[in-house]
């Protein structure tokens, strides 16, 4: 099965393998061809006065943004390496802008990244990729065999470790929820 017959039934997928950006530029930002530039910056959280930035004063965060502009008037969005490139309020952003695009503007996204946290709470299945086949596919991120192939978020380590001999804490992916289940079961 294909990446393309697989978004046919799900928005937005995860992608577990590497992913190389061909992304380059030359010059400031607002040279870039992206219809109403302004509302796009907005759009990847980020403001008017990045329109004078050059290229190559730009962060990794502030690139995988542009980068991510330039893409969203296409009606497949592919980003990748959204863990090592963004901080925890940028991915939770982005995760929102997805799920945003997806339902409201009928986007199918793809996210490709080596880390499942960034696949929490914003992939209908997750898919792992190797020398171009897909190897596995699951729509459960607490689906065992799926990380044979890559590391286990420390969310789901955690409750994996509790739950092993008998069920004491909801499969959850947020942490505040495994916290007030903890604390309810605990009193």
């Amino acid at each position: 099965m294909e990446i393309k017959n697989i978004l046919k039934d799900n928005n937005i997928i995860g992608v577990a393998s590497k992913y190389k950006s061909n992304f380059r530029f030359n010059g400031k930002v607002s040279a870039l061809e992206v219809k109403n530039i302004s509302k796009a910056l907005k759009m990847v959280g980020l403001d008017d006065t990045y329109l004078e930035y050059d290229y190559d004063n730009l962060t990794i965060s502030e690139l995988w943004k542009i980068e991510l502009l330039t893409k969203l008037d296409k009606d497949v969005i592919i980003v990748g390496n959204m863990y090592d490139s963004l901080i925890y309020k940028d991915r939770e952003y982005m995760k929102k802008l997805f799920i945003k695009l997806s339902n409201d503007y009928h986007k199918k996204i793809v996210i490709i990244d080596n880390n499942v946290n960034s696949f929490i709470n914003v992939a209908n299945k997750v898919v792992v990729i190797k020398d171009k086949d897909i190897i596995f596919e699951t729509s459960d991120l607490f689906d065992e065999k799926l990380y044979e192939y890559v590391m286990m978020p420390k969310i789901i380590e955690f409750i994996a470790y509790v739950n092993k001999d008998k069920i004491r804490v909801d499969k959850t992916l947020e942490i505040y929820e495994l916290l007030k289940d903890i604390y309810r079961r605990v009193s």
